[in-house]
């Protein structure tokens, strides 16, 4: 606001009452007050160092991300299988030393992240190893490395043997590995990749934090490292914990707070709050009247003003005639900050309405399904009025595909009643197509029928197997089954169609935890979606699996949680 009003000084007003009435009524509002600030910055402190502290640790985490990203380049690269591969042919370990040990120099020697790396081979991991010392290693010997390999290497076996294809970190004898196993193209082992990680690089950060008097780190499930003090810190009052989840990993970090480094700034009002509360009882009603009309009523009308943007009037003003400087200060900003508060909300509020707008004008550059479901209703009633029965039976059971498929009410589960409604509709169009051609067999118990399951989960599934099991004859079985086992919702479609050992090959490549469908093509990505969708909804213990069955016919196989 630019209005001018002729104040006084707060500060004069008071030294003015303190020299005419004493300085005792200061006691009780600066032991109030000193104890109100303490409390409140103590408080304040300790979420900002909570921040730091997971600032650091997810710094941290980013570091360790990428250290676990760099030990998969080694499955990456071609050249370890096809050495190998080599080897088991001609059984030339001199040849395999060669080429692999130039592969592990080239992906890790100049690596700062690591001060050394062993892979040592599944076929005699003790005789067959290749050691690669980094820069960062302190200077660190391939002699000294393989003495201490040779001491580490069973820990490391031990805890490989449970990794399967995932990572692990291990601490042993100072020093933490980053452990992985390296497959070949059929998965069988081909060795065991250890990474020494330089633990500065990760966690400096952390051992540098000035208010910490001890911090400890927790990289997995048995690595416990202390990056400052002598010992990790003990849980309890004065310790800060925090935790960072990442996909291969949780990182859990504590600090133990040093509170005679906190409060070295404090320790004066030990003797200043008494000496002030001492001369606060002679003049304490003129000093209630004082802050009743210079500072409470202002507050006051901060807090209406305040209270009313809550209730979203944005944009109101507070018309107050504080008597100081300071006040007047207060209000003019709160009310600079109500206005630019309301044009912020008018610029996101015009934003938003743009963005709706370009919505809208994307959905209707496509066919709009709505208007595809009324079009084929008024079809419906066309051929009904034709007399043509299994035509309009034909476009009902489409409607109600489409309509399952728009999922108007955004219910990610349905019961297995509902979702069995828009599959028997799926299989009335397939069997108009087909005929006797196809037979297909319902085995689902009417206890089942209440189980929620993903919405549109067994159609792809479906049609899947009634793609795959119209054999070379031109007929097929498709058989539908379903129970419940151990808490969990089986459903298993079945099918004559054969399975070779591409089919296979092909599946366990969709069915692959790893798989991407970014790049496949769109007829490819049904099964995987399905597999994908179940482990995300209900954990890893779910999916969808493809095997053979009895004779010539295939299974597949879909696992839901029941209980959650």
């Amino acid at each position: 606001m630019d209005r001018q009003v002729k104040t006084t000084s707060l500060h004069r007003q008071m030294s003015l009452i303190i020299l005419l009435c004493w300085l005792l009524p200061m006691l009780i509002a600066a032991t109030a007050t000193g104890w109100y600030l303490i409390t409140g910055v103590g408080r304040q402190t300790e979420q900002a160092m909570a921040e730091q502290l997971q600032l650091n640790l997810r710094m941290g985490g980013d570091r360790v991300t990428t250290a676990v990203e760099a030990s998969r380049l080694s499955s990456y690269d071609p050249e370890l299988r096809e050495a190998w591969s080599a080897y088991c042919q001609n059984e030339n370990y001199a040849q395999l030393y060669r080429r692999c040990s130039a592969l592990f120099g080239r992906l890790y020697q100049s690596d700062s992240r690591f001060r050394y790396g062993v892979f040592c081979f599944a076929e005699d991991p003790e005789e067959m190893s290749i050691t690669v010392v980094s820069g960062s290693s302190g200077l660190l010997t391939s002699r000294q490395v393989r003495e201490r390999w040779q001491e580490d290497l069973p820990a490391v076996l031990e805890l490989a043997q449970r990794l399967d294809t995932a990572v692990g970190f291990l601490e042993q004898g100072g020093e933490v590995y980053l452990v992985r196993n390296l497959m070949d193209s059929e998965y069988q082992p081909i060795g065991v990749l250890a990474l020494a990680l330089n633990l500065p690089y990760f966690f400096e950060d952390l051992s540098l934090l000035p208010w910490a008097s001890s911090v400890a780190v927790e990289l997995g499930e048995n690595t416990l490292l202390t990056m400052k003090g002598d010992a990790p810190p003990s849980p309890g009052r004065g310790v800060l914990e925090c935790t960072v989840t990442e996909r291969d990993f949780t990182l859990r970090g504590c600090a133990a707070l040093d509170y005679d480094t906190l409060l070295s700034g404090l320790l004066g009002y030990r003797w200043l709050l008494p000496a002030m509360g001492l001369s606060l009882l002679l003049l304490l009603l003129l000093t209630f009247r004082f802050f009743r009309r210079r500072v409470s009523r202002p507050i006051d009308k901060l807090l209406e003003g305040a209270a009313r943007i809550q209730e979203g009037n944005l944009g109101c003003l507070v018309d107050c005639q504080t008597g100081s400087r300071e006040f007047q200060y207060l209000v003019d900003s709160f009310n600079q900050m109500s206005g630019q508060l309301q044009h912020q909300f008018d610029c996101l509020y015009q934003e938003e309405l743009a963005r709706k707008d370009a919505q809208i004008k994307a959905l209707q550059a496509h066919i709009n399904p709505h208007f595809l479901n009324n079009t084929l209703e008024s079809i419906n009633w066309q051929a009904r009025m034709s007399g043509d029965v299994k035509a309009s039976k034909m476009i009902e059971a489409l409607s109600t595909v489409l309509d399952a498929a728009l999922d108007r009410k955004g219910r990610p589960e349905v019961r297995l009643a509902e979702e069995m409604t828009y599959v028997n509709a799926y299989l009335y169009i397939v069997r108009q197509r087909f005929g006797k051609r196809l037979t297909v067999d319902l085995d689902l118990p009417d206890e089942l029928m209440d189980c929620m399951v993903p919405r549109l989960i067994l159609q792809p599934v479906i049609e899947n197997a009634v793609e795959h099991g119209i054999g070379p004859g031109g007929q097929g079985r498709v058989a539908l089954r379903g129970l419940r086992r151990d808490g969990f919702l089986i459903l298993e479609i079945d099918n004559d169609g054969g399975l070779s050992p591409q089919d296979e090959a092909h599946i366990a490549r969709l069915l692959s935890p790893d798989y991407d469908m970014a790049g496949e093509p769109s007829g490819n990505i049904g099964i995987a979606n399905v597999n994908l969708r179940l482990r995300i909804l209900y954990g890893p213990d779910c999916g969808l699996s493809i095997f053979r069955g009895e004779g010539s016919r295939v299974t597949a196989r879909l696992t839901i949680a029941a209980e959650r």
